[in-house]
């Protein structure tokens, strides 16, 4: 967490007097704002409040703190007003949480579109797609891959991915065609495992006529690296089963995609996080703008995602 953040929630707190109230206006839970004074208390090397069951007041050392905090935090209100009201122009610097999979083939892509229109953003991203980021990184918008735990947050649903099952046309040459999921089991089957999970995504599954299977595949490769799977299989490797990657490399024939008779459930949901109240921030509500027009742009005929429906994903 930045000093940044850490001086707006001691400014909060003091304003309001409660810890549960500033928690309340910088849309936060207590025990994350209560972290974060403690950490700015552990930088310090002094306690920033007297705490009581009754009241809670600056410490002299505190009462200091909160005297130039409010100053640099409206000098830098100020610099961030200059930045978006220079010459009618959208500026600043928007921190966005994204999985390199999203970045590199929904984000990047179109990066240009979004500095032609403003010239003056920065947008600076982390890896990561934890909701706690939100509030231990500073960010403004997070890409969260999968359901989004409870929060606060205003989670805006992007789409799902549309996972199948492909190799590349050397190895099907290699070892023949698929004419049933059971066979599978009998091929080298390249392997997605999450970070932090025990096992392997080991359980791939097809539907046709009403009729659902379920492989249990066995691993060939099992890796945390989807770039990696992806450079394998069209190297001819094995079998991925992969939802939400650059389409370009089906249409190229790089890879082909296996049982085009079955189909397979949507995976995983795709959600843009942000807090409430983000779309009143002017560099904020562009990215947010931004990121919506990417994944609608992305893969238009939604071969490895599933698009939301585009009515429910005007600008708030």
């Amino acid at each position: 967490m930045d000093r940044t953040h850490r001086l707006q929630m001691l400014v909060h707190v003091a304003n309001s007097g409660s810890f549960a109230a500033a928690a309340r206006l910088m849309d936060l839970t207590p025990s994350a704002l209560s972290r974060g004074i403690a950490g700015l208390e552990g930088e310090l090397k002094f306690r920033l409040f007297n705490r009581t069951t009754r009241e809670l007041k600056l410490t002299q050392e505190g009462a200091e703190v909160y005297r130039r905090a409010v100053d640099i935090l409206t000098r830098m209100a100020a610099l961030d007003k200059d930045l978006v009201h220079k010459q009618g122009r959208i500026g600043g610097v928007v921190r966005v949480g994204v999985q390199a999979p999203l970045a590199r083939h929904v984000l990047m892509p179109r990066l240009a579109r979004l500095h032609d229109l403003h010239p003056d953003l920065c947008i600076e991203t982390r890896l990561t797609q934890d909701p706690r980021d939100m509030q231990s990184e500073n960010l403004d918008v997070l890409l969260h891959v999968g359901a989004p735990p409870p929060s606060r947050l205003v989670a805006q649903r992007l789409g799902q991915g549309r996972p199948a099952a492909y190799a590349s046309p050397d190895y099907v040459r290699r070892f023949g065609e698929l004419s049933h999921p059971a066979d599978l089991v009998n091929h080298r089957c390249l392997l997605f495992r999450m970070p932090w999970a025990a096992g392997p995504l080991n359980h791939w599954t097809f539907e046709r006529d009403g009729h659902r299977e379920a492989v249990h595949v066995r691993p060939a490769l099992a890796t945390p690296d989807r770039e990696a799977l992806l450079v394998a299989a069209q190297a001819g490797a094995g079998i991925i089963y992969m939802a939400c990657f650059d389409p370009a490399v089906l249409s190229s024939g790089r890879l082909i995609r296996l049982l085009p008779q079955w189909s397979c459930p949507p995976s995983f949901d795709i959600h843009l996080l942000y807090r409430r109240g983000a779309v009143s921030v002017p560099r904020v509500a562009a990215f947010l703008r931004f990121a919506r027009e990417a994944f609608s742009d992305f893969d238009p005929q939604e071969i490895t995602v599933l698009h939301a429906d585009r009515a429910r994903m005007s600008v708030g």
